[in-house]
This record gives structure tokens, C-alpha cells and sequence, in this order.
């Protein structure tokens, strides 16, 4: 930060004097110029030399440009630098910021490391120095050995051409030719090699697989008692531990600002407490004043129910003594009940006249009915009578 500070303020020099830098941009120019009129004495001294001509603005639009790129860049180192600030503060890595308090100490120690990585150097040196002796010695006595065994092989061979040549066969009875002793001697050296080659592969792939399973083994051992396989289960717990303290911390997060925003509504609501507390003590005065009013109210209400009890006899007492002039329903009840009494005396009478004259009638019909039937009883008389003294004289 500091570095960055210090680069922002020479840029600001540089941006703010720039005819300095021109200045001694030219003045840089001009030996250049000497030099080459110096070259052309030396060349040609009748060669006549053109004067150098030098475009300025192209040069300020230049140091402009690069005043421009070099404060972008200072802007942009110090955004990562605060960007790298907030990711360190965020991973809870402050100390990373922080300038380290034992600094000569640290200084004396990596010197120390540095002559200890010196020594171990100069110890490995030595030791790839012995080693490439004892090789040395190794292939010395390998190619004695290889001198020998070949010896050995050839005499071997000699002895076996030697004791074949001269054999017969068995079954023919014919001797062995020495084209085919030296073909038989050819298949056996080949298949020497063959086995021999056979056996080195084999050897270096025991050894190579030897090798592989102790670097195998060492990897496997981080310590006594400590294996790989233990820290790369620890490594995927300390992974799913760090997801959950990620996740834990998003949620931490998530609750500050709900906190932040049930504080203000707390906040808020806190300040409507005080306006309705406000309010009630208002209310409460003036629930005071009323109840107050109340039992005044109530006393003129005691004295006001008195005097209307007192009027309420009065007027009960003069409705009885005026009787039915003080109640005009009543006076109209009786002045309907006299006009319907007119009335059913009326129809009384009219009724009365029609029963008078139905009994009138009746009684004519009466008659009548009574002649009718006597005369028929008499006109059925006569025709028995007229009957009787026709049976009789049919009996005679």
C-alpha cells in the first residue's frame, strides 16, 4: 500500500510537471546529435548534414498517454489492493495486513536456511560425486566380469564344437556335418542372449517394482502412525467443514441484517410507544375532566329526575281530574263506539223487520202446504172408495 501511495505521487509530479521530463528528454537528444556530427567528421568531412528535426507534440501526447495508463494502473492496484484487504478481513486473515513485528529475526533465520540449503547442497554434490565413483567402479567390474563370462562362453563353445565334431548318428550311422554343429551352436548363443536379456528385464522390473512399492510405502507413511489415507479423509472433513462454516456464515449474515431490520422496526415501533404513551396521558387528562363533568353531570341528573317526578304527578293528577279531555284517543275510541252502536241498533231494527216478514211467509206456506196435502188425501180417499165396489162385485 504504502509502494502504491508513493508511485500515485510520483505520477502527480510527473502529470503536473511535464516540461521537466521533455526538457531532459532534449537535453538527452542532444549528445546524441553531437555524436553523429562527430561520426560524420570522421566519415566524410564534405558530406553535408541535414538538422534533425524533433516533433514535440508527438512526444507530449505520448508522455501524456502513458501519465494516463500509469494513473489507471495505480487505480487499478489500488482496487485489488482493496479487494485482497476485504477477502482477507472476510477469511478472518488480518494478520496478512498486518506489518510482522520480528522482522530481523525472521532475517537472521532465512540467512540461516540459506547456508543450511548451502551446506545440504554441497552435500548432495558430494554424495552425486560418490555415487557416479562407485557407478564407475560398478561398470569396471561389470564389463571384467562380462570380459570373463564371455571368455568362458567361447571356450565352452570351442569344447562343444570340439567333442561334436566326429559324432555319428544313432539311428543312420552317419557322422555329423559341421554346418549343423555351428547351427546348433548359433540357436544356443541366441537363446543365451534371449535368456539373459530375459533375465535382466526381469531384475530391472523386480527392482523398479521394489522401488515403487518402498516409494509407495513412504508416501503412505506421513509419520509414525500417520498414513494418507487418514489425511485425505481428514482433508475432505476439513472441506465439508469449511462448506458448513461458509453455509453458517452466509446464515449468520442473512439473521445481522434481519437483526438490522428488527432493530429498526423495533426502533420504530419504540417511537410510536412514546407518541401513544403521549396520547394517553392526554386522554387520561381529559378522562379526568370527564369524570368530573360525570358526577356533576350526574347530581343535575338526580335533582332533574326529582323535579320530573314531581311534574309527572302533577300532570297525573289533573289527567284525573279532566278525565277524557286531556286523552283525544279516547275521545275518539268513544265517539266510534257511540256511531257503531247507532249503527247495530240500525241493523237490529232492519233485521228484526226481515224476520217479521220470513215468519209472515213462513206461515203462509204453512197454509198452504196443509190444503195441498188435505186435498190430496181426500182426492185419494175418493179413489179407494171407487176401487172397493169394483172387488166386490167381482166376488159376487
Amino acid at each position: 500500500m504504502a509502494e502504491s501511495k508513493t508511485q500515485l505521487r510520483n505520477s502527480k509530479t510527473n502529470i503536473e510537471n511535464p516540461e521537466i521530463d521533455i526538457s531532459n528528454s532534449s537535453l538527452d537528444a542532444e549528445p546524441v546529435e553531437d555524436n553523429d556530427e562527430t561520426g560524420s567528421e570522421q566519415i566524410g568531412q564534405n558530406v553535408a548534414t541535414a538538422a534533425v528535426t524533433i516533433d514535440r507534440d508527438e512526444y507530449l501526447q505520448a508522455h501524456r498517454d502513458l501519465a494516463v495508463e500509469r494513473s489507471q494502473q495505480l487505480l487499478k492496484n489500488n482496487i485489488l489492493h482493496r479487494r485482497l484487504a476485504e477477502y482477507y478481513k472476510k477469511r478472518k486473515l488480518d494478520h496478512v495486513l498486518k506489518q510482522l513485528d520480528g522482522a530481523a529475526d525472521l532475517e537472521e533465520k532465512y540467512q540461516q536456511k540459506l547456508f543450511s540449503f548451502e551446506e545440504l547442497k554441497e552435500k548432495s554434490e558430494r554424495e552425486i560425486a560418490d555415487i557416479k565413483a562407485k557407478v564407475q567402479t560398478v561398470q569396471l567390474q561389470y564389463a571384467d566380469r562380462l570380459e570373463q563370462a564371455e571368455k568362458k562362453f567361447d571356450e565352452l563353445e570351442n569344447y562343444e564344437k570340439n567333442t561334436g565334431t566326429g559324432l555319428i548318428y544313432s539311428k543312420k550311422g552317419k557322422p555329423i556335418a559341421d554346418k549343423t554343429v555351428q547351427r546348433f551352436l548359433t540357436l544356443q548363443r541366441r537363446k543365451c542372449e534371449q535368456s539373459s536379456a530375459l533375465c535382466l528385464r526381469y531384475i530391472r522390473a523386480r527392482n523398479a517394482v521394489a522401488e515403487l512399492e518402498a516409494i509407495v510405502r513412504k508416501l503412505e507413511m506421513l509419520g509414525p502412525g500417520l498414513y494418507v489415507a487418514q489425511y485425505e479423509q481428514l482433508d475432505i472433513d476439513h472441506q465439508n467443514y469449511m462448506t458448513k462454516i461458509e453455509e453458517r456464515e452466509d446464515e449468520l449474515i442473512r439473521n445481522r441484517s434481519k437483526c438490522t431490520e428488527h432493530n429498526q422496526i423495533l426502533a420504530h415501533i419504540r417511537e410510536k410507544m412514546h407518541h401513544t404513551d403521549d396520547v394517553i396521558d392526554f386522554a387520561e387528562c381529559d378522562l379526568g375532566d370527564a369524570e368530573i363533568e360525570f358526577l356533576r353531570a350526574r347530581e343535575d341528573l338526580g335533582q332533574v329526575k326529582n323535579r320530573r317526578d314531581k311534574i309527572r304527578w302533577s300532570l297525573e293528577a289533573e289527567r284525573l281530574k279532566a278525565g277524557l279531555l286531556t286523552r283525544k284517543d279516547l275521545l275518539r275510541d268513544y265517539q266510534d263506539a257511540t256511531d257503531q252502536v247507532l249503527q247495530l241498533k240500525q241493523q237490529k231494527a232492519n233485521l228484526e223487520t226481515l224476520i217479521a216478514d220470513t215468519n209472515k211467509e213462513l206461515r203462509k206456506a204453512r197454509s198452504r202446504i196443509r190444503i195441498e196435502h188435505s186435498s190430496v188425501t181426500d182426492i185419494s180417499r175418493l179413489k179407494r172408495m171407487d176401487k172397493q165396489p169394483d172387488i166386490n162385485n167381482k166376488t159376487i
